[in-house]
């Protein structure tokens, strides 16, 4: 594509820097570059769903280099949305849970058994999967309580990104530390049906994401339709077809969907 306007980075035509160690110097440059990279592409793309849904999942899994401030997790994390597009949605959930920027966005990267941090916990569920509902109460909406947002934060202690505007090195993953994590029974409310999340030791303390996950995805709402899909559906008919869903459109539209 085309050269963003802004600084330069200091590379060659047809060198690269999402592989490169950390460049305090030059990273809010690569920033733009990675911004004016990813337009084109919008603005070249044949008749295709891809990068509209790109953007969609931008949106939803929201993040900014702002906050995360380091241009090789924003390309890493925008790759994972590219490359799952139009995948597995559960499947995505998860990975983009552990994605390192998200780590960092969400500070899912400070969550760890002595503090506890409840971020990522919440949206996990009012912005990524399921949504709110209608409230009922303080603290308490149709479909999850606050009481569910403090065990979901439990589920996900001990992750933790690597490589984070380090210059020492390229390397960028996301870890899991069993010594941070909450090893204790993790209690849902009754919106989740009392489930009990089994605590973990161990590496197996990151299979309680699995187990978090799988609770979510297998809800249920009282007209039969499953809680994650219809939450799902209903952004995606706002995002293609029209922001606000009147009764016939829920009938024949989503409900189907």
């Amino acid at each position: 594509p085309d050269a963003p306007i802004g600084p330069s980075p200091p590379l060659a035509a047809g060198q690269t820097w999402v592989n490169l160690p950390f460049d305090s110097l030059n990273d809010g440059s690569y920033a733009l570059w990675l911004k004016a990279w990813w337009v084109g592409l919008m603005a070249r793309q044949g008749i295709s769903i891809q990068e509209k849904m790109v953007l969609f999942w931008h949106n939803h899994f929201v993040s900014a280099y702002l906050n995360v401030t380091d241009s090789r997790f924003m390309y890493r994390q925008l790759t994972l949305l590219r490359q799952n597009a139009l995948g597995n949605f559960k499947q995505l959930v998860k990975l983009a849970t552990i994605d390192p920027a998200m780590l960092r966005y969400l500070n899912g990267d400070t969550n760890t058994k002595s503090h506890a941090n409840e971020n990522y916990g919440r949206e996990l569920q009012e912005l990524f999967t399921i949504g709110k509902g209608p409230q009922i109460a303080q603290g308490n909406y149709t479909n999850y309580t606050e009481t569910d947002v403090q065990a979901a934060a439990k589920v996900l202690t001990g992750f933790s990104d690597v490589g984070y505007r380090t210059s020492a090195n390229a390397t960028i993953d996301n870890v899991f530390t069993p010594a941070n994590h909450d090893t204790t029974n993790k209690q849902f409310s009754s919106q989740y049906g009392n489930t009990v999340i089994q605590g973990r030791t161990g590496v197996d303390g990151a299979k309680e994401l699995d187990d978090l996950l799988t609770m979510i995805f297998s809800q249920i709402d009282t007209d039969g339709v499953n809680k994650v899909a219809r939450y799902m559906c209903r952004k995606l008919y706002r995002w293609f077809v029209y922001y606000d869903i009147d009764p016939s459109a829920e009938t024949n539209v989503i409900i189907p969907l």
